[in-house]
């Protein structure tokens, strides 16, 4: 009976630590988006991340008060290109 016991208890443990790491390979997993930007010309841009933070960073010429938003419908996809000066 202990021998079984024991057999339970480490195969939960396992299952528990593959789940774990599991859990934490998501972020791994997360898809890039289409993000718009003003650059620094005045002209709307866009730019592929995983997540808004390192759209910021590697947008391209990015203009200092210029912040990202997500593109997720073919409308919102005009207005790359625009000029918003």
């Amino acid at each position: 009976m202990t021998h079984s016991i024991k057999t339970l208890t480490f195969s939960v443990v396992s299952g528990l630590a593959l789940l774990a790491l599991a859990l934490l390979s998501i972020p791994v997993l997360a898809q890039a988006a289409t993000y718009a930007y003003v650059d620094a010309t005045g002209e709307v841009r866009s730019v592929v991340a995983d997540d808004w933070m390192t759209a910021i960073a590697t947008a391209p010429n990015i203009h200092i008060n210029s912040g990202v938003y997500t593109l997720n419908t073919a409308d919102d996809y005009d207005i790359i290109g625009e000029d918003i000066r």
